[in-house]
């Protein structure tokens, strides 16, 4: 496993190997030269230098792959030179086992085992094949026995040094790990520390502002204790007043009651009126009626009375006529003599009964003329009556139509004085309920003065609680500025 902060140390090591491998080469070159006296072939150990060298140049191509190179050029140029140069005499050669131990030392840091494993298996490979190749170089270094031995040992150094890599990598990943979380939590704190900033910052102006409040507050605790106390008062005195209004209510009560039973005995009187009106019109109409007939017998009298006018004028005539022939009678039983004389008894006793006659006639003439003349005054009176008779059917229609808008207007007000007989139970249950109400308010004003004296009490020891709140947010805004300082010496 290999974590961001191995990859970041890759660069670092790469340069450590080229500058081992470079230094090496030549070092052992100039050691070589001088102190053993080398010649030419000694030249074979710059040949490392070179790919090392070539191996930085092409650095960045190689990528990932420049580190194998690096770890893979010691043993390589180690055996070749062990080959080529180890059969001379010089003990100094059994250095390069050395070389390959500090090689494979150097890698560790890289903390990958795969390296380790690729930089030892070429360095066994390579150093076997070319100690079959050219074993005179390899045995002058080491004896069979010392090549065992030293290869054992870098068993052991490479399986040490893959067991230090893994743990490297394991503690190294638990450690960036832990340091992610440790970041996230400083990220979280610094975010919070902000947070906790302006809160402490609103923290203190709301201290302020409660502060101000408070005072605001008692001053309309006070004012509002002076308003339920009078609100109190007032309320005492509707409920008083409230009071009164039951007290009244029977009495309303029983005056309803009384109009509605008045009313229901003046709509049945009415009603009674209104059947005897009805009578009586009908009794009207019949005597109209009758009028009418006795009207028209009056003119059939008169008519009677006029025609017996007329009969008697024809006996009146009659009677003339009779008078006058007992007249010539009289005058012919005279000119006839002695014979005559009965005739003439005969003519006067006509005559005379003509007399009576038209004496008889004249007073039935008076008589009859009086009965005409009752006969019409009858008339004209049965005309008059018929007449104020008909004006007292118009006023008893009148009356009668009266009576019955007044039926309906009782029946009417009956029914109004049922509906505010309900309306005022109604009122009445509403008054009930309206005292019942106001006793609660009453209890609830005495609650609120008693909780407006809390509050007082409240808002003058909020006063200074807000002193305290101020003062721990001035803590809160000292405790920010050191976060802050801590944040800002991490980040540098």
């Amino acid at each position: 496993m290999q974590v961001q902060s191995m990859k970041n140390e890759e660069k670092l090591i790469n340069n450590i190997m080229f500058i081992y491998i470079l230094g090496v080469g030549i070092a052992g070159w100039g050691f070589v030269m001088i102190l053993l006296n080398g010649g030419i072939r000694e030249c074979i150990f710059l040949l490392s230098g070179v790919f090392a060298i070539l191996t930085k140049v092409f650095e960045k191509q190689l990528g990932g792959k420049a580190k194998y190179v690096y770890a893979c050029i010691p043993p390589i140029m180690g055996a070749i030179t062990a080959a080529a140069c180890g059969s001379s005499p010089s003990p100094g050669y059994v250095c390069l086992t050395h070389y390959y131990f500090v090689t494979t030392l150097l890698l560790v840091p890289y903390y990958e085992q795969k390296l380790l494993k690729v930089s030892a298996a070429v360095t066994v490979v390579v150093n076997a094949g070319m100690m079959i190749a050219f074993p005179v170089g390899f045995l002058k270094l080491h004896n069979v026995i010392g090549w065992i031995f030293t290869g054992i040992v870098y068993v052991i150094l490479v399986a040490a040094c893959c067991f230090i890599s893994y743990r490297a990598t394991v503690l190294f990943g638990l450690v960036e790990e832990k340091g992610k979380e440790v970041e996230k939590i400083l990220n979280s704190v610094e975010v919070l520390s902000e947070r906790l900033c302006t809160a402490g910052s609103s923290l203190l102006q709301v201290s302020e502002n409660e502060s101000a409040s408070a005072e605001e507050l008692a001053v309309t605790s006070e004012e509002l204790v002076k308003n339920s106390n009078m609100l109190s008062g007032k309320t005492d005195e509707s409920m008083a007043n409230l009071s009164e209004l039951k007290q009244w209510e029977s009495v309303v009560a029983d005056n309803v009651g009384q109009v509605e039973t008045a009313s229901k005995d003046l709509l049945n009187k009415s009603k009674e009126n209104e059947k005897l009106l009805n009578d009586l019109h009908a009794i009207n109409g019949e005597v109209s009626e009758s009028m009418k007939q006795t009207t028209d017998v009056a003119q059939n009298l008169s008519d009677a009375v006029q025609e017996i006018g007329v009969t008697l004028k024809l006996i009146s005539d009659i009677s003339s006529s009779t008078n006058l022939l007992a007249l010539n009678a009289s005058i012919e039983a005279a000119r006839a003599g002695e014979a005559g004389k009965g005739f003439a008894v005969v003519a006067t006793e006509v005559g005379n009964l003509a007399n009576s006659t038209q004496e008889s006639l004249r007073v039935v003439q008076s008589v009859i003329e009086r009965v005409q003349h009752n006969v019409e005054e009858i008339t004209r009176q049965v005309e008059e009556n018929s007449s104020k008779l008909g004006i007292q059917n118009e006023y008893f229609s009148n009356v009668f139509k009266s009576m019955q808008d007044m039926t309906a207007l009782l029946n009417a007000s009956v029914d109004a004085i049922g509906t505010l007989g309900d309306t005022y139970s109604k009122q009445a249950t509403v008054i009930e309920k309206t005292v019942s109400i106001n006793q609660d308010i009453a209890e609830n004003i005495k609650n609120e003065i008693d909780q407006f004296n809390s509050i007082n009490s409240m808002a003058e020891g909020n006063a200074g609680d807000t002193a305290e709140v101020s003062a721990q947010a001035n803590a809160i805004n000292e405790m920010v500025d050191e976060m802050n300082k801590l944040f800002q010496h991490k980040e540098s």
